[in-house]
């Protein structure tokens, strides 16, 4: 997924410093790569193909002795994109090809999108399909397959038709970089730990990028890309880790992304083609979700959804449409849910093909079947939120902060069901929703409140803050010069002014150190702290939330902020430094918090 902007041009400067150091070997040392190896002829093999085979309703393809005589053969490889292909699909597939190819130059790869690309990957096949080893399923017969690979999948209904292919292979290779538990998914457990029982090599590792884990072993065999494909592979990594922002980006992404760079990867054709396009029927949607878009404040978070319908089959596109209203709409959370229709008007699978005057008489027609497609989006901000863990439980699936699914809904509620007073409880829905027995919005709603089941409890100032018997301050009684002596000895730059007279600590102001050179240098080092103190700073309560903490540090500038009671008792001090160490970006030791400890 990628980003409007200048996004490029930071992740440039970041690989220009990468670049500084040497890069001698970048395959990961403590990180190896999940390899399995069998027999296909071991008997768990044979089950698994016996399962498969019930669940595509397909076995080999057997020929008369007559074609077989007239069939001249082909041998090849072909590597599968997943359905809907995006750059990293692509892009890693294109690698295997290479690589395949230089291990065995008399065996030609051909790389097979199953069904269907993303609109930005569809410009970019535009304009190099004649340069890629782009094959379509009518030009290569199953029993000619030697090896089939698998790039950015791991179960077999992704790669649609491509299922009835996989009994014909010699051996079956998967290449993926997201880790998941098939039985995670109900829909789709069984087909994915089937493929990954009949696989030969499986290679899972935790990086942002199929296509980084193809690129090392190119770079490792010495096989250096030509222009077009070397930028390719860059759109690919650069697709998955939102030029290397997301947080499963790694350094072996940055690597393989410098590494195509310097064999000739266009930087102008990155720019071209790897920022979406948005149609005139994208546009059209999105001006129509912003005026029905709902946003509400959960955990500190805001939350946003819209639901929109669309005129009749589904658009491609839409997960560039829900970036952009998350963008617009400043939302940590944005889930967009798209109602489309499908199977109106079509004959039933099965028999041959009646001519059109008879269509009408004989041929049973599908009645139109309402699909709700959900598209999900998280920023850094939503701790917690794991949209791929969400979405697989409709069938679905993606990366934590990006993820998507698609599942038939009902075109009118149940009116049993409306009139219950008590809720629901989520498994009961879901069983409801996967049965395609929820009306889209609740669906929709379904989904939200699965999202605030995973943001956890809000943190409080009086759980982080730093507390007065650690924190050095300073009574409104003792003079400017004492006052600068104690700023000097501490090397402080901020301090809380109390008064301690009725000793109890009674927050009066806060005290910073242009202040006192100023006083110093006016000639009032005898005069008292009390006559220069702020009239108004701002103060929190103990149980004032950590979004409200945010605000002040962020929209009004507040970079250290007395926290109070009720009576204004002074009890601690919230600083940036401690509202960082709770997102958890950085390493906790290297946080260094500004002098505001006792020594």
């Amino acid at each position: 997924m990628t980003r409007r902007g200048t996004g490029s041009i930071q992740w440039i400067t970041a690989l220009a410093l990468l670049s500084m150091r040497t890069v001698t070997s970048w395959a990961p040392t403590t990180s190896i790569p999940l390899r399995k190896t069998r027999s296909r002829r071991g008997n768990t093999a044979a089950v698994a193909m016996s399962a498969l085979k019930q669940t595509t309703g397909t076995s080999r393809t057997t020929t008369t002795a007559n074609e077989a005589d007239h069939h001249e053969q082909e041998p090849c490889n072909v590597v599968f994109t997943h359905t809907n292909a995006d750059f990293d699909s692509l892009a890693a597939a294109v690698a295997l090809s290479l690589l395949w190819k230089h291990e065995n130059p008399s065996l030609p790869t051909h790389v097979v999108l199953p069904r269907g690309v993303h609109p930005v990957v569809q410009r970019f096949l535009a304009f190099h399909k004649h340069l890629l080893p782009l094959r379509g399923f009518k030009t290569i017969l199953p029993e000619d397959v030697h090896a089939i690979g698998v790039v950015d999948a791991q179960d077999a209904s992704r790669i649609g038709r491509g299922q009835s292919w996989l009994s014909h292979a010699q051996s079956i290779h998967i290449y993926d970089h997201h880790e998941g538990d098939p039985d995670t998914n109900e829909k789709d457990g069984l087909q994915k730990a089937t493929l990954l029982e009949l696989a030969s090599e499986v290679v899972i590792d935790q990086v942002g990028s199929t296509t980084t884990l193809l690129v090392e072993r190119l770079k490792e065999a010495g096989i250096c890309p030509a222009p077009h494909e070397a930028t390719l592979f860059v759109l690919g990594i650069r697709a998955d880790t939102g030029g290397l922002v997301y947080e499963g980006t790694t350094i072996r992404d940055a690597a393989a992304l410098l590494w195509c760079l310097e064999n000739g990867a266009s930087q102008v054709a990155i720019s071209q083609f790897g920022v979406a396009k948005v149609s005139e029927t994208q546009r059209t949607i999105l001006h129509s979700a912003l005026g029905k878009t709902e946003t509400k404040l959960v955990g500190g978070l805001r939350i946003s959804s819209v639901l929109v319908t669309l005129e009749d089959q589904y658009v491609a596109g839409l997960a560039q449409i829900c970036e952009e209203i998350m963008d617009l709409t400043d939302s940590d959370v944005f889930l967009l849910g798209a109602t489309h229709r499908s199977g109106s008007g079509k004959p039933k699978k099965g028999g041959r093909k009646k001519k059109k005057k008879d269509t009408a008489q004989n041929a049973a027609v599908v009645p139109p079947t309402q699909w709700i497609s959900l598209i999900g989006r998280a920023s850094a901000r939503a701790v917690g939120v794991d949209l791929n863990a969400m979405m697989r439980q409709f069938g679905g699936g993606g990366h934590p902060k990006a993820a998507a699914a698609a599942l038939r809904c009902s075109n009118c509620p149940d009116l049993d069901d409306t009139t219950s007073e008590q809720p629901s409880p989520i498994a009961d829905l879901l069983v409801l929703a996967n049965e395609g027995k929820l009306v889209a919005n609740e669906t929709l709603g379904l989904a939200i409140s699965i999202i605030e089941t995973q943001i956890p409890e809000q943190l409080v100032a009086s759980s982080f803050m730093v507390p007065i018997s650690q924190i050095v301050t300073v009574d409104k009684e003792i003079t400017i010069a004492e006052a600068r002596l104690i700023f000097d000895n501490h090397n402080l730059k901020s301090v809380p002014v109390v008064d301690s007279t009725a000793g109890n600590n009674r927050f009066r102001s806060s005290l910073k150190l242009n202040d006192l050179v100023k006083a110093s240098r006016a000639g009032r080092s005898n005069e008292k702290l009390k006559g220069m103190l702020r009239p108004s700073v701002k103060t929190v309560l103990p149980d004032t939330n950590l979004a409200d903490l945010e605000h002040l540090l962020v929209n009004e500038g507040i970079g250290r902020i007395p926290v109070v009671d009720d009576d204004g008792i002074l009890l601690g001090i919230v600083t940036r430094t401690d509202v960082l160490r709770q997102h958890k970006l950085y390493d906790e030791s290297n946080l260094i918090d500004l002098k505001l400890a006792k020594d």
